[in-house]
């Protein structure tokens, strides 16, 4: 079964994350998003799932854009909240 590599990046600090091993079958649409743990901000949040070298250019201009701000305020409160029962 072959399987490819696609990196992760966190849309709160820009950074890329652990990169996950895909099935070749198993593929999502460009830049999709997944909640991962953040090694740097050491919390959940919503990464983009960069496939190839231009998903990764795109990431790096929309975060500079200041696109992803909101989804990961979003994100990070909806984790906060979700634990705090």
């Amino acid at each position: 079964m072959a399987f490819e590599q696609h990196d992760f990046y966190c849309i709160n600090c820009g950074r890329k994350g652990i990169p996950i091993q895909r099935k070749k079958g198993h593929q999502h649409k460009n830049l999709h998003m997944k909640k991962l743990y953040c090694i740097y901000c050491q919390q959940e949040v919503n990464h983009i799932e960069c496939k190839s070298l231009a998903d990764v250019e795109t990431f790096k201009s929309n975060f500079e854009k200041g696109v992803y701000k909101k989804d990961a305020k979003d994100s990070l409160t909806h984790v906060r909240t979700e634990r705090s029962w």
